[in-house]
Order: C-alpha cells, then sequence, then structure tokens
C-alpha cells in the first residue's frame, strides 16, 4: 500500500470569523480567511497536543490509576518575511484573535469544497519572535498561537 507524502498537500489559513468550528462554510474558509502555507518554512508549521493526567485512584488502591485529563495545545508557525506586504507579519500582530486551520492530505492548489476534512483552532497570536541574523539565511519569524476559550476540532468537516 502507497503512502500519501505531504509536499504540497497542505493548507493552512487564517480566518476572522467561524460560527461553528466543527463545520465550517466553504466560504468562510475561502473569502473569508487569508491563506498562509506559501509563506511558512518547510518544516514551520508545528502543532502538538499533550493531555494532562487526572490522578483517579483511592486510598484502597494498590496501584496508580489515572484518566485523560484536559488537553493544551502547543502551535508555532516559523513564517518568511515575503517583501513589501509582509502578509502573516502584517496578519497575525500580538494578541490577534481568529481561527487557524489546516487541511492535509489533499493538494493545496484543490479548492475548498464540502465534505472535505481539516482542523480548525479558535487561537489568539502571541507576540512574533524575529530570527536572528545568520549566515546565507532569510528572514523569518515564529508566532506561537494560543486555543482560546472558544475551542478547537481536530476533525472538522467543510460544511
Amino acid at each position: 500500500m502507497g503512502v500519501i507524502t505531504m509536499d504540497g498537500r497542505v493548507a493552512v489559513g487564517f480566518a476572522t470569523s467561524i460560527a461553528t468550528i466543527a463545520l465550517p462554510t466553504v466560504t468562510e474558509l475561502t473569502t473569508g480567511s487569508t491563506r498562509l502555507e506559501t509563506f511558512i518554512t518547510p518544516d514551520g508549521l508545528e502543532i502538538t497536543p499533550t493531555t494532562g493526567e487526572v490522578d483517579v485512584s483511592n486510598l484502597g488502591s494498590v496501584a496508580n490509576a489515572s484518566r485523560a485529563g484536559r488537553i493544551k495545545w502547543a502551535i508555532k508557525i516559523t513564517f518568511h518575511h515575503d517583501g513589501p506586504t509582509d502578509t502573516p507579519w502584517n496578519l497575525l500582530p500580538y494578541r490577534t484573535n481568529g481561527f487557524l486551520w489546516v487541511r492535509r492530505m489533499i493538494d493545496r492548489t484543490t479548492a475548498i469544497a464540502s465534505g472535505q476534512k481539516l482542523a480548525v483552532y479558535a487561537v489568539e497570536a502571541g507576540e512574533p519572535d524575529e530570527d536572528d541574523p545568520k549566515p546565507d539565511g532569510v528572514f523569518d519569524f515564529t508566532s506561537d498561537f494560543f486555543v482560546t476559550e472558544l475551542g478547537y476540532n481536530s476533525r472538522s468537516v467543510v460544511a
């Protein structure tokens, strides 16, 4: 069985508004979004969930018992500065709120359509961190994103 390579098959966008995270509309993901994947470095999209551990053992237990607790997301994106327009730098200053969406395993040039799977995160942007100058380097910056009380859905479907 063949595997699906990632190259060219990840689309990323930032929307100012999404009414239902589990079922974003085509309009919210297209005309209501700014596409970002062409500004992100090849290894610059980092989305990592961690799950807290809840101790559910009791005084009578002979072994520790635990259950899954709260999920925390570490989202970090490294962007290229892109010249005069500098799209991500201008779009995502400190404390900008919106919705980061990521569609995987479909060619990035394929139009957003009903039924496609993607992840949607309600986020607030952190302060961008400019890369230090280096030989043979480019001007990049990294932004942390924090999932807000509006939440996320890692198994959203386009309505």
